[in-house]
């Protein structure tokens, strides 16, 4: 009996492959093994087993892969099809060598796939970013997920023996860039702040990366501890970065945004007082001093920040908020005149009005498509008609204008 025993215990260790990895090594596709190996896999024997099974995936993706490259490269071929098989290959070698790692039957640790995964598979990483450029617009999720992976993958443990330094991968930066873009795209804002904040230091794509990362820091505001959350963020941005304008103006609307408004005005004085021709602070100031009734100086200090905008759509906001401290100015002295306005009266009003035409007039011909006119067209018409009646020709152009 006792030798019957060893005898079964001999031949079960020593027994051939599974019913399970039998099917799977003689699937003809990628897409077979994969669902095969993925409804079986509770039934493969051990460790060694599941490795075994996940790397005749890889070979078939890659076999697809490559196949597909060729008919791609002569124009015949689907590159879709090429680079799912790619991302496919990617996602089963990983499952590989996580098996692969693990004890077999006996016990022992004896990896078969990792050093060939990680050598055939590495030098193909570049290709990840093609496939996100590739998605990019088509399936932005999908994008994502190619390109997040190329950044990933170099942390994988397949590749610990012959991954390359970030810092001397010439494509790390930008895919990190791109990954992030696309993940804004998709709305996954933590996945944007992650991978557009990898990216900041870029030569090429750094300052858009950062108003991703803060726009995606941005849309995640919920609650009042968020945005305490995003203040301490953009603080420590900032220390790092005094002369960036994008961060400084994200921390004022932190402040602006978690109700420290005294913070945020000394925050510009601050800028102010070390950059006096900063545009970005000399605009808040204006707006600002716009806030407090503060009309006559917010224009004069807006005048300044119009004279160094570096751009016609700054330009155009800086003009139409001027216009708004001429307008609000002559509206906020009309409200304390009580009775009929006469004519006398009005007289002095209308220099008052003009300035502000001629900012909003500054704005309209700056907004060639239009689509700022909410921030001048309705005053822009209400200022005409102050000045000349509603019957002159001027003053029904500029209704016409505003949509009325």
């Amino acid at each position: 009996m006792v030798a019957a025993l060893m005898l079964l215990s001999v031949s079960a260790a020593f027994a051939g492959n599974s019913d399970a990895l039998k099917a799977i090594l003689k699937a003809q596709s990628y897409s077979e093994a994969s669902k095969l190996v993925e409804s079986s896999l509770g039934q493969l024997a051990d460790n060694a087993e599941k490795a075994t099974a996940y790397n005749k995936v890889v070979d078939l993706a890659l076999d697809a892969f490559n196949g597909e490259s060729k008919k791609v490269a002569a124009q015949q071929g689907d590159e879709a099809a090429m680079y799912d098989a790619l991302a496919t290959a990617f996602t089963a070698a990983s499952e590989c060598n996580k098996y692969d790692q693990l004890p077999n039957a006996k016990g022992k640790v004896k990896p078969k796939f990792g050093k060939i995964n990680a050598v055939r598979l590495y030098q193909l990483r570049p290709y990840l970013i093609n496939a996100g450029g590739f998605y990019q617009g088509k399936d932005n999720k999908k994008a994502f997920n190619l390109l997040s992976y190329y950044i990933t993958s170099n942390d994988d443990p397949m590749f610990a023996e012959v991954k390359t330094d970030p810092a001397k991968d010439p494509n790390y930066l930008n895919a990190a860039f791109f990954a992030g873009y696309m993940a804004y795209m998709d709305q996954d804002w933590s996945n944007a702040e992650k991978y557009a904040g990898m990216a900041v230091n870029d030569s090429v794509n750094g300052e858009n990366a950062l108003n991703i990362m803060l726009a995606a820091m941005k849309a995640q505001l919920k609650t009042a501890e968020d945005t305490t959350k995003f203040v301490e963020k953009c603080k420590a941005l900032y220390e790092k970065n005094p002369d960036n304008q994008s961060i400084f103006a994200n921390l004022v609307d932190a402040y602006s945004q978690a109700g420290k408004a005294d913070e945020a005005e000394k925050l510009v004085d601050d800028r102010l007082a070390k950059h006096p021709t900063d545009f970005i602070a000399l605009l808040v100031k204006g707006q600002f001093q716009e806030q407090h009734d503060q009309y006559q100086e917010a224009a004069e200090t807006l005048k300044k920040s119009l004279e160094n905008a570096p751009d016609e759509q700054r330009k155009l906001i800086i003009d139409a908020t001027i216009g708004d401290c001429y307008f609000y100015h002559a509206q906020a002295r009309l409200d304390k005149i009580k009775g009929v306005l006469s004519k006398a009266a009005k007289e002095q009003f209308v220099p008052v009005y003009q300035d502000a035409i001629k900012y909003y007039e500054a704005a309209k011909a700056l907004d060639k498509d239009q689509s700022q006119k909410s921030k001048y067209a309705a005053r822009l018409y209400s200022c005409y008609y102050f000045v000349y009646g509603e019957t002159d020709p001027k003053t029904q152009e500029a209704k016409s204008y505003a949509g009325y």
